[in-house]
């Protein structure tokens, strides 16, 4: 048995022991990280310590920290409050909303700042009790729906790998596609999660409304009568102040080339704010998910192990050894996704793109299809899953008690996709031109 083989297995068992015993799943990653990159692969400790992803961690600590304060002097809170004003009855309304503000943030520059939006998105959440779970699932598919736009990071990536492949590419059906995927499986996500309880909810609050009773704040079925929001005091307005900042610091250093990361920027802002306040400092640090932060570490230390084992180049070139086209196609895409729920979407749709180079080709069977649009999609799909930066961002930015659920959840949902994402993908941008 090679080593690579063996790397696999202990991956997979991994899982099993995470689950069986209910041992942390990042401790057993990170350990197993050290005893295969050492003891089995012969690597310096050094380089397999080296795979450990500071600056996916550095966004969550940065982003919760911030937020963290945030909720701590009730700032949230209070945004969340006159939330409740503008939204009233639509409450159905409000993961729509989300999806549109996250995605549009996504679309400039690095979806990375779409982050900054999911702390406030999960309050909401909690607030008119919509099912966090569904509101994940909004969060993850505006971040990745946006990723792919043109004006993206991951956009362009994608972009610069089909062209230097010389295989056909038009970004703005790329972005399309996307966007069309990802809201269908919102739409999905809604009615699986409560969403047909939001809309009994609106209607019997309206109906509550025009029978005469006071005017519901959009919580619940029932007599909810108006309340005074309290008014801001200077560090809350601050710290409210802290998040555009945020956004248009990070947007203004992208732009100007400065590479730093959105990590950085918020725990600048979140050090600030504790310098002034150091009182709220110590307790948001409390705040801060370090369970979700090992989770993410210990895996991508993992797969950066099995990376540079070569064990996920063995994977692609083992599916495109597959004589049947449409075969080779799905496992790639089957591969995209699963590596991708662990580790970068960019770098896997940049290792894999050029080794579906053969089947794009004249005579290699899916020439002028929409393959490249279906492997993007396929590894981005999976963002939910709780082992990425994207997952692990939104099980923080949840309620506490709530996690363990999320979790749960935004795993099982996040791993189906990686046999429903490449199977519709396949079916609606592949198979259809197999004849052509």
């Amino acid at each position: 048995m090679n080593v690579e083989i063996i790397a696999l297995i202990v991956l997979v068992a991994v899982f099993a022991i995470s689950a069986i015993r209910n041992v942390h799943m990042g401790a057993l990653a990170l350990v197993a990280a050290v005893l295969v990159g050492v003891l089995v692969v012969g690597e310096p400790l050094d380089d397999v310590l080296g795979g450990f992803p500071v600056d996916a961690l550095l966004i969550l600590l940065g982003i919760t920290y911030l937020f963290g304060i945030a909720r701590t002097v009730g700032a949230v809170d209070w945004l969340v409050d006159r939330s409740v004003r503008l939204i009233g009855d639509r409450v159905a309304l409000i993961p729509w909303a989300m999806l549109v503000v996250g995605t549009l943030v996504a679309c400039l520059g690095t979806s990375h700042a779409a982050f900054t939006i999911v702390p406030i998105a999960m309050s909401l959440a909690h607030k008119h009790r919509i099912h966090t779970t569904m509101m994940g699932i909004v969060m993850s598919s505006a971040i990745v729906g946006g990723a792919l736009a043109p004006t993206s990071i991951v956009g362009i990536t994608v972009m610069t790998v089909a062209n230097a492949a010389e295989i056909p590419y038009n970004a703005g059906l790329m972005f399309a596609l996307s966007i069309g995927v990802n809201a269908l499986v919102v739409l999905v996500a809604f009615f699986m999660f409560g969403g047909r309880e939001l809309i009994a909810r609106g209607r019997a609050a309206k109906a509550q409304r025009a029978a005469g009773d006071n005017v519901p704040l959009g919580g619940g079925v029932g007599v909810r009568t108006r309340t005074e929001t309290t008014k801001l005091t200077g560090y809350q307005l601050m710290t409210l102040i802290s998040i555009p900042v945020l956004v248009v610091a990070f947007f203004t250093l992208t732009i100007n080339d400065v590479d730093l990361n959105l990590g950085a920027v918020a725990l600048t802002l979140a050090v600030l704010l504790a310098f002034i306040n150091p009182k709220v400092g110590r307790e948001a640090l409390g705040k801060v998910d370090w369970g979700t932060i090992l989770l993410l570490g210990g895996i991508i230390t993992y797969v950066g192990v099995l990376t540079r084992l070569g064990a996920i180049d063995q994977l692609g070139e083992a599916a495109r050894s597959v004589s049947v086209p449409i075969i080779a196609a799905v496992v790639l895409c089957v591969i995209a996704a699963l590596v991708s729920a662990f580790a970068s979407t960019i770098g896997i749709i940049g290792a894999l793109v050029p080794l579906a180079v053969p089947l794009l080709v004249p005579g290699g069977g899916l020439e002028m299809t929409g393959f490249i649009y279906a492997l993007a999609i396929s590894a981005s799909l999976v963002d939910c899953a709780p082992f990425g930066t994207t997952g692990a961002t939104i099980v923080a930015s949840g309620p506490e008690e709530d996690r363990p659920r999320l979790y749960r959840h935004l795993m099982i949902w996040g791993l189906s996709m990686v046999l429903i994402g490449p199977a519709i993908t396949i079916l609606l941008f592949v198979v259809p031109f197999l004849g052509a």
